[in-house]
């Protein structure tokens, strides 16, 4: 059997696609976005057999080249992260999905194929990255490395006359009922954040891959030609004492599994005789060799005694599985947890032995075991359960992903001095149960002692859609979070604003206590605190408080902490939210339950009325309440009504047109709402414009973007009345911008349109189809791929002034600055 891992470098936390999560999924963006795409990853290999490893790279944002990507990211750390897993992972063959060519499009693909060959010389080599021989690897040669030899995201492939390897993935599977591309296929369509669904065709399909570099001699006549995989050959490796006493028990393995090939039928208990004699020679193999072998066989003997171990009890027709009473616990909290061992075959299962693997200072204590047989084994076709009370530690730690337990550092999340937990999806469980048990049939012994283990879960039961499966974890007693999590604030504004706290609890028992929420010098908040009782786990209450500046504030962050003290003299400051989707494992996320507010000089037109048609999702309507400006968002039968004109500006959110099909049957009412003196602002969108924009505008596959969020952007004529009011733009309002300065520009344009905004990415001709103004009758027409969505969840107080001034402009004030459009 081949192991096979796969590599991502960053968790795909941003990009314009990972929008659509908004509508496809849920709300959640960076990491919580990561987490999603994780999670995705993992179910795709769940269903490809495939382990998941990361890098401890952040995806910040799209990039066009190798250099900007490797910028963000350490390319050094990159590449010790990437060489620690083959260490660890050994494999014979790496296959990279990129060449580290320009022609694999985005930069972060590109960095990914750079690795890909750095590694593939790094992790031999003992002088790169010597620590890691601290935490139990050691230098490992990879045989050969391969790319796929698939047309790249932009641009064409690789040498037509390269010879390629020929992987045969239509062929049909009898043991899987279909072909592995139909599987890929299905692996494929778990990326539900991603729109990555796909069809599974039948019929041939075939792979190709390109052989890039090799430490193996002579043709290379496939994959693992010239390579030696068989745990047999790996013990030419060990002393020679060593590999002469442990070689005749490896070949009795092989015989052993070679009959049970030979004999494996619609009865799969006819092979278990065989592969308990497999297993048997496995565990001697070890015994023999000792507690100090070459890695790479002990590796290889470890992961040949899980294979046959899980096989001999498929075949057997046994089940083990361990539950928790419970899927969310609290410090201190008991909970039941029941093993159940299912002997659904015809062995009888002698002296079985069940124990509970638990962290440090959980007690769990076995009270009852139901279900053996009078010898205390269990018999042919009934069930065993084992009954433990288990208390969670008072002191224990809630569950967190162990990326997630400190906070990034720029494009690179921070790892414990944990290696176990290097490159993982997540943390392992932490609870896992074992059991022992030896076989007979018709009293005579078969094999020797089997093991088993395996993690907790929690099992429950759904009305509408059956049995489903959680993680079980630890959570706070009490969660506290504030909303919103972050305001504008225009620095000359004096009216009080409220926010909310809300507390809730996962204790049993509820939580009683008070919450305040601690102001920052200069400020505010009203009342002082509110008493709150919760009555029992999932109980919530949310808690509103006033804040308001006291007299003339700064410009800058200014942050407000909500703290929550309980009567059990326990203090909580941080809130707790679960993603969880049905289609991924659930994941706890937690946030300081913090608010801050951006005090920063902006204004817009007084008495404004904005209609908003939301798109595939971004921030927009509350950026510009926080403005002052009066929003309504437009659902499908006001879009559809046309009625704009209670409105001074219409906002279409990102790529509305695309998500929103009623605009194409409102596109005439709004240009007419122009036409009568409206303002309708166009945010960036994929697809073709057409004949929802006045004038001929070019927009669509290819469309120009600045990915480089500092690029200097030039001010095409400072006067513009879109640049001057209410708001003066200046450079300095260019400063801070996060992840691009946008994206899906117009590539060509009527000269009815008036540039704004010039800019370019290093080494690229400037692009001045960032921000275009057209008048239509009596009213503007604004196209804008500025990635203003981005910026307000930043709070960027420049990308605020400029909308600000945009959904301002008085169509008289634009034409007299232009009047010949």
């Amino acid at each position: 059997m081949m192991r096979t891992l796969a590599f991502s470098l960053p968790l795909l936390e941003a990009g314009e696609l990972r929008l659509l999560i908004l509508r496809l999924i849920g709300p959640e963006l960076w990491e919580g976005l990561g987490v999603i795409r994780t999670g995705e990853l993992e179910a795709a290999r769940a269903l490809d057999g495939g382990r998941q490893f990361f890098t401890r790279a952040f995806d910040y944002g799209f990039s066009k080249s190798a250099d900007e990507a490797l910028s963000f990211w350490s390319r050094e750390e990159l590449l010790e992260d990437v060489t620690w897993v083959v260490r660890q992972f050994r494999p014979h063959v790496i296959v990279s999905e990129f060449s580290g060519t320009p022609r694999d499009g985005h930069g972060q693909h590109q960095a990914a194929g750079i690795i890909a060959r750095e590694v593939f010389e790094a992790a031999r080599d003992p002088s790169r990255f010597p620590e890691q021989f601290a935490h139990g690897v050691e230098p490992w040669t990879p045989a050969k490395l391969y790319e796929t030899s698939r047309r790249r995201f932009f641009g064409g492939g690789g040498d037509t006359n390269e010879e390629t390897t020929v992987i045969d993935t239509g062929r049909h599977d009898p043991l899987l009922g279909r072909s592995l591309f139909q599987l890929s296929m299905e692996s494929r369509s778990q990326h539900r954040s991603q729109e990555m669904g796909a069809a599974q065709p039948f019929g041939p399909r075939s792979a190709e891959l390109t052989l890039v570099d090799s430490h193996v001699g002579g043709s290379d006549d496939g994959m693992f030609s010239g390579i030696d995989t068989t745990i047999i050959g790996i013990t030419t490796r060990l002393a020679t004492e060593s590999g002469t006493r442990v070689r005749p028990h490896l070949e009795a393995y092989r015989a052993s599994v070679a009959r049970a090939r030979a004999d494996l039928g619609l009865d799969p208990s006819v092979i278990v005789p065989d592969l308990a004699e497999a297993l048997q020679h496995l565990v001697i193999a070890g015994e023999v060799v000792g507690t100090a072998p070459d890695q790479e066989f002990t590796i290889a003997l470890g992961m040949k005694q899980l294979l046959t171990t899980r096989a001999l009890m498929a075949a057997s027709a046994i089940t083990f599985d361990v539950r928790a009473a419970d899927d969310l616990l609290v410090p201190g909290q008991t909970v039941q947890v029941q093993a159940h061992l299912w002997n659904g075959g015809d062995f009888h299962l002698e002296n079985p032995l069940v124990v509970l693997d638990t962290p440090e200072a959980w007690e769990a204590h076995e009270m009852t075991v139901s279900g053996l047989s009078a010898d205390g084994g269990v018999m042919p076709g009934t069930l065993a359960t084992w009954t433990f009370e288990l208390t969670v530690s008072a002191n224990a730690d809630a569950s967190r992903l162990y990326f997630l337990r400190e906070d990034r550092e720029g494009a690179r999340y921070q790892w414990p001095d944990e290696p176990a937990l290097w490159g993982l999806p997540r943390d392992p469980a932490l609870v896992r149960g074992s059991v022992t048990f030896s076989q007979t049939f018709q009293g005579e012994s078969v094999g020797g002692r089997v093991e088993s283990t395996v993690p907790w879960r929690y099992v429950g039961v759904d009305p509408a859609l059956g049995e489903f499966e959680k993680p079980v974890l630890v959570v706070p007693g009490v969660s506290v979070a504030v909303d919103p999590r972050g305001i504008v604030w225009p620095q000359d504004q004096t009216q009080t604003r409220t926010v909310s706290v809300i507390v809730s609890s996962q204790e049993d028992e509820g939580a009683q206590g008070e919450v305040r929420l601690l102001a920052p010098q200069g400020w505010m908040v009203t009342p002082t605190s509110h008493s709150f009782e919760l009555d029992g786990a999932g109980a919530e209450r949310t808690l509103e408080f006033e804040m308001r500046p006291e007299g003339e504030v700064l410009s800058g962050d200014h942050v407000f902490q909500a703290v929550v003290r309980t009567d059990a003299d326990q203090t909580y400051t941080e809130g707790f939210t679960l993603i969880d989707y049905e289609h991924i494992q659930r994941s706890p996320m937690y946030a300081d339950a913090e608010l801050t507010i951006t005090v920063f000089p902006v204004a817009v037109t007084p008495g404004l009325k904005v209609g908003y048609v939301m798109g595939s999702g971004d921030d927009g309507p509350e950026a510009i309440r926080q403005l002052g400006a009066q929003v309504e968002v437009l659902d499908e039968g006001a879009v559809r009504g046309g009625s704009f004109g209670t409105f001074d500006v219409v906002v279409l959110g990102i790529r509305a047109y695309e998500v929103r099909p009623e605009l194409q049957a409102a596109s005439a009412q709004l240009l007419d709402f122009a036409r009568a003196g409206g303002t309708v602002l166009v945010q960036y969108n994929r697809g073709s414009l057409g004949s929802l924009a006045p004038q001929a505008i070019q927009v669509g596959r290819g469309s120009p973007r600045v990915a480089d969020e500092t690029a200097e952007v030039t001010l095409l004529n400072s006067s513009s009345p879109a640049l001057t009011a209410p708001n003066q733009i200046t450079q300095l309002d260019f400063e801070g911008w996060v992840q691009e300065r946008g994206l899906y520009f117009a590539a060509d344009w009527d000269d009815a349109y008036v540039p704004l905004l010039e800019m370019n990415d290093p080494g690229e001709d400037p692009k001045r189809g960032s921000l275009l103004v057209a008048t239509i009758g009596e009213g503007l027409f604004i196209y804008t791929g500025l990635a203003f969505f981005r910026q307000w969840a930043s709070r960027v107080p420049g990308a605020y002034r400029l909308f600000a001034n945009l959904i301002s402009l008085e169509p008289a004030s634009w034409r007299k600055f232009a009047p010949s459009n």
